[in-house]
């Protein structure tokens, strides 16, 4: 059977049957444009096989145009290193087998090395979280864009598709979520949420897509939209029954918080009792698996369990709590908790009209996140000073002073 070959002179490319035939030259005018290099440029760098360089710059045109070919390695693989193209784009391995003195990949580490430290990475910005130091999680994020950004521009696609490499990805963006969220963004962090679900739903991993439908649905919560937001976390439970057991706790404490919003305090209750029954199985100190990082389970259950009584008009519950709770931040060294928890105090002392005890546990707040630099934490505070004068308090001297104190920083 004979397959005709032949060249198409309008586009400069090989038929090979009546289809066009991928050639090296696609791939060289390709990064040539990116890096906005004329073909005399690139014909003037060209590696020659005698170790010189320099061409025509008709040869160049040539070449990208499939009417002639490369077939020497050695010129491919410098070609690669003067616009950087990925070796796999022209089909060569990482490693050159007549230079084995040099570095795989130009210095790169194996792929599985890599990945290991990508997950160091994702779990150390966790802990810097955890730690309240936003600022410095939100550069080790920049990090993270950064390395994936390299990745999706020199792996082949086989290593991209790879399931650990997509994981990693999906907690990346997850982190990213977070930040915009610190920031303030947000209708930015339901859409990267949004993808986040997406791509742990192609992955079909129980763990992150659990996770997914309960970061979704808290930010729902946030927005008002709670019928949604009960929806995606009652999913998230299910979902992670198929999970760890530190995944199933974690859900439980945002699913318990949905309902509380939503007014459903028998739910609410029996949810968090559940949650809390799972937490006290697991060890003090749990191993960061299934990416649930730096969340210390007993604490994080309590102080939900203390934001659900404000939100079903059971302050008192709230503040009957306050010991239990700061001994469990205590325990689970939670410093991000501890950085938050007077705002649950500030709360319940307004919704008693306890308004001194309340600019106090106010006061303490700012106190605590002034270091965080959130101006997603600095809005609760102006929200809750807001709060007060819509109650009637703002001729209430207390009330005047601690406006008067953060209006001059």
């Amino acid at each position: 059977m004979l397959l005709f070959v032949g060249y198409d002179e309008r586009i400069g490319a090989c038929r090979l049957g009546g289809s066009m035939a991928y050639h090296y030259g696609q791939v060289i005018r390709e990064h040539r444009e990116l890096r906005c290099m004329t073909q005399a440029r690139l014909a003037s760098l060209w590696p020659k096989a005698d170790g010189g360089e320099g061409v025509n710059t008709r040869y160049v045109q040539d070449i990208e145009y499939g009417r002639k070919q490369i077939r020497d390695q050695g010129t491919l693989r410098k070609l690669a290193s003067i616009l950087d193209i990925p070796f796999w784009k022209f089909g060569l391995s990482e490693y050159d087998p007549f230079h084995p003195q040099a570095l795989p990949g130009r210095g790169r580490r194996m792929f599985d090395e890599t990945l290991n430290a990508v997950e160091q990475l994702i779990g150390q910005i966790w802990s810097l979280r955890c730690a309240a130091r936003i600022v410095d999680a939100e550069k080790g994020v920049q990090h993270l864009n950064a390395l994936f950004a390299f990745y999706r521009d020199q792996l082949p696609p086989p290593s991209r598709l790879e399931t650990r490499f997509q994981l990693l990805h999906i907690q990346a963006r997850r982190l990213n979520a977070v930040t915009l969220l610190e920031n303030g963004q947000y209708d930015e962090t339901i859409r990267t949420f949004e993808k986040m679900l997406e791509a742990a739903r192609g992955l079909d991993d129980a763990a992150s897509t659990a996770l997914a439908l309960n970061e979704l649905g808290k930010e729902l919560e946030r927005k008002g939209e709670k019928d949604e937001a009960v929806a995606l976390l009652e999913e998230a439970r299910d979902v992670s029954l198929q999970a760890g057991k530190l995944v199933m706790a974690f859900v439980h404490s945002y699913l318990a918080r949905v309902y509380a919003s939503a007014g459903e305090s028998r739910r609410f209750e029996r949810t968090i009792e559940t949650g809390l029954t799972i937490a006290h199985g697991l060890n003090s100190y749990p191993d960061s698996t299934d990416f649930v990082y730096s969340w210390s389970p007993i604490s994080a259950l309590l102080a939900e369990k203390s934001w659900g009584y404000l939100n079903i008009g059971q302050p008192a519950k709230t503040l009957a709590m306050r010991d239990e709770i700061e001994q469990a931040i205590a325990a689970g060294q939670d410093a991000r908790l501890y950085t938050w928890i007077p705002l649950d105090w500030a709360r319940a002392y307004l919704q008693l009209g306890e308004v001194e005890a309340g600019v106090e546990a106010i006061r303490e707040f700012q106190r605590r996140i002034t270091a965080m630099r959130s101006p997603h934490a600095s809005r609760q505070t102006s929200k809750y000073l807001a709060d007060l004068d819509a109650a009637g308090y703002s001729n209430v001297k207390a009330v005047r002073d601690v406006h008067n104190e953060l209006s001059e920083r």
